[in-house]
């Protein structure tokens, strides 16, 4: 049971990796609390990446969840931006 429960986890890390821009306010609502941080830790991935090409000066210090409870905060507000707009707004500039 845990193995299907493993190969699951991987198969949705490596779709929502694949498509981080695919993401709407109207999937991310239907999405679970671990498929949002899954998504949230592959955007902060993507952001360290640039990173260390030198193609990015902002850094997301916060935990992923805190990201997560953050775009729900801003949703709950009436915010209709994709959620990785959101949170490309949350990084900090060093």
């Amino acid at each position: 049971m845990e193995t299907a429960r493993t190969v699951a986890l991987l198969l949705l890390i490596a779709v929502v990796a694949c498509a981080p821009n695919r993401v709407d306010r109207s999937r991310w609502s239907r999405m679970s609390t671990q498929e949002k941080t899954i998504y949230v830790r592959s955007l902060i991935g993507h952001e360290e990446a640039k990173a260390h090409k030198g193609g990015n000066d902002r850094r997301f210090p916060l935990s992923p969840g805190e990201y997560v409870r953050r775009i729900d905060a801003a949703y709950a507000r009436g915010d209709r931006r994709a959620p990785a707009t959101i949170f490309e707004e949350m990084g900090s500039a060093h």
